[in-house]
């Protein structure tokens, strides 16, 4: 049996009693309400009809509804595609290189999904040398090595003669930190690809390091360079060292680069089948969704006798397209490609809107892109084959994860959007407004809290972005909106802000907590699935983007509403296994550095009326009773 589907669930009774309802408030002299009185029938009768209507819509496949949508104008947001620094390895150091723009980079294809393909979105040129002047210390306890020329977005291999420090050089236990200098003083870390010499532990040998594409030139000692600094580690066992290592010499050669690459793959001469010759036909690509065509990429048709492929030109609509006109449009969501349509007119001809291949005609897509969406927010070091081998390059991987990658506006998402455009003004005036258009800006953005000005200072909004998973213990850099999406809301919301009004956009203010609890499971219960359930089920309460709602995932938690300790002791106790709560203390964390408050918070956490809550990192242990 078919699902049932209700997008709306009035029903005759509800319509006949609403109706009865605005009877006394409109018409008052209206006193008879029997089922006699014709009014009162003429009421059931629309009804009827009203119900009938309502049962029509509801069968109305999900296609349409995105075509009644397109009659308002609102279009489903196409997907959004992951982008990551790629490491590409050159088979001798020092050699140099040249990686293609477009060069593809994949994963492994697995027996239950297909391969995830990134594309470069710049050539990228490996330079053969890299100047490098070594600088002492300083007495900092630290190495500097200064570079000549800028070696951000490298991966530079260190040639290092030093004597041993001595030190645990256990896989795991990081004894030296590498960072290197950025233009605004502050370090960045640089990612250790390989250490021969085990954090100075083993003596001399090699280091390979990726430096970061954010570093730059800063003064150090009155000396302006391209830094890279080795200190010891903050974190790491560095007081089992037991003596410093001295370095005698430090050589540099380049062994890659990093490189800006999206998900994307690119397919070139695809036949798309046989024209009909009918007006507003379409034919569907074997791949989807479709990114948005560049040069080169379009629609080639050879007609019947032809030995020649002629090139059209894709437009965004037919609006003035003629009957001469070879033009196309491209559904990159469906992944279909379309021609246009002839419409009657009042004197029973019909117009054409662009031409129509003649029937017999083949059709081919001379190339095309298709990615996009959250299959590409793939785990560190996935990609790590080269489909297409590129000469000097020994391989490529990614190393850390992709971001940014959403999947295509869902029917829900874009009638919730509808209902809102439709009424909507296209001038940002009051907080809704704010909100509204910060949402329909981009995908990325999950929510917007619009804080109305104080002593005519500017208007701030807040913004949190998506997260596709969730539910669990989510990042600072995951809450933190990054600079392009911020650029491109600033960019949105100056072109509807009023003259005179300024707008000033920021994160999120997040109040972290972190639970500290200890529970009794029953004598038949797993302590170690109970520990899971109730820290999963607190990281999805205290949550900004899904949490709030005790019963589960909801909207996320409300703005600047307090909450209270029993809360948590009611989704403790509704998880299966829990008999008793034993320990539970609520502490106030720093989302951003992850540091709890010494001691335990009130049984009311009250926030400010723009703060939302977000999860530190919980303890749980669930014991057996005695």
């Amino acid at each position: 049996m078919l699902p049932q589907i209700e997008l709306d669930d009035v029903r005759f009774q509800e319509l006949v009693s609403e109706a009865r309802t605005r009877i006394v408030r409109h018409s008052p002299h209206w006193t008879e309400h029997n089922v006699s009185d014709p009014g009162i029938t003429l009421i059931e009768l629309f009804a009827w009809l009203t119900e009938l209507l309502v049962y029509r819509i509801n069968r109305i496949p999900e296609r349409l509804h995105f075509g009644l949508l397109e009659l308002v104008g609102v279009t489903a947001a196409p997907p959004q595609c992951a982008t990551v620094a790629v490491r590409f390895m050159l088979e001798r150091p020092g050699s140099g290189g040249l990686v293609p723009a477009g060069t593809e980079v994949a994963s492994p294809r697995t027996a239950g999904s297909d391969a995830v393909v990134f594309q470069t979105a710049a050539e990228l040129t490996i330079p053969i040398e890299c100047p490098l002047a070594v600088r002492p210390s300083g007495g900092d306890d630290a190495l500097l090595l200064g570079f000549d020329a800028s070696p951000a977005g490298l991966v530079v291999r260190l040639d290092i003669e030093c004597s041993r420090s001595g030190g645990d050089s256990t896989p795991g236990r990081a004894l030296v930190e590498w960072e290197a200098s950025a233009a605004d003083g502050t370090w960045q870390p640089a990612i250790v690809v390989a250490d021969d010499t085990g954090g100075f532990a083993l003596g001399s040998g090699a280091v390979t390091l990726e430096v970061p594409a954010e570093a730059g030139a800063t003064e150090i000692g009155g000396d302006r360079r391209h830094w890279l600094r080795c200190r010891p580690s903050a974190t790491g066992p560095a007081a089992r060292r037991r003596q410093p290592p001295e370095v005698q010499a430090v050589s540099a050669t380049v062994a890659g680069a990093t490189v800006l690459a999206r998900h994307a793959a690119t397919v070139t001469a695809e036949p798309i089948g046989t024209s009909d010759g009918i007006a507003g036909s379409t034919h569907s690509l074997r791949r989807r969704p479709v990114l948005p065509l560049t040069a080169g990429e379009t629609l080639e048709v050879r007609e019947p006798g032809s030995a020649e492929w002629v090139a059209w030109r894709p437009v965004e609509s037919f609006e003035y397209s003629t009957r001469n006109d070879h033009h196309f449009l491209v559904d990159t969501a469906r992944g279909e490609i379309r021609f246009g349509p002839a419409v009657r007119q009042p004197d029973g001809g019909w117009r054409h809107y662009g031409a129509v291949p003649r029937a017999g005609a083949l059709l081919r897509m001379s190339a095309y892109r298709h990615g996009g969406g959250a299959a590409g927010n793939i785990a560190p070091r996935a990609l790590g084959i080269l489909p297409r081998p590129v000469p000097g390059i020994a391989g490529a991987t990614n190393a850390t994860a992709a971001t940014g990658g959403v999947d295509a506006e869902s029917l829900h998402d874009g009638i919730e959007r509808a209902r809102l455009e439709v009424r909507a003004r296209t001038r940002a005036v009051t907080r809704e407004d704010f909100e509204r258009l910060t949402l329909s800006a981009s995908p990325r953005v999950a929510r917007a809290v619009c804080v109305e000005p104080e002593g005519g200072g500017p208007v701030r909004v807040h913004v949190l972005p998506r997260v596709e998973k969730a539910d669990q213990l989510l990042q600072a850099d995951e809450l933190i909106p990054d600079a392009d999406l911020m650029e491109a809301l600033a960019a949105q919301l100056d072109q509807h802000r009023l003259l005179g009004t300024s707008i000033r956009l920021l994160p999120v203010r997040l109040r972290g907590v972190s639970i500290v609890a200890e529970v009794q499971a029953s004598s038949r219960a797993d302590t170690e699935r109970v520990q899971h359930d109730v820290a999963h089920a607190l990281y999805v309460f205290l949550n900004p983007l899904i949490g709030g709602s005790a019963s589960g995932p909801a909207e996320g938690w409300p703005l600047g509403r307090a909450l209270n300790q029993g809360e948590l002791y009611g989704i403790v106790y509704g998880i299966p296994g829990v008999e008793a709560v034993n320990i539970l203390r609520m502490y106030e964390t720093d989302v951003r550095t992850g540091e709890q408050a010494a001691q335990p918070t009130d049984s009311r956490l009250v926030l400010a009326p723009d703060e939302l809550i977000a999860s530190g990192r919980h303890i749980i242990k669930a014991v057996h009773r005695d």
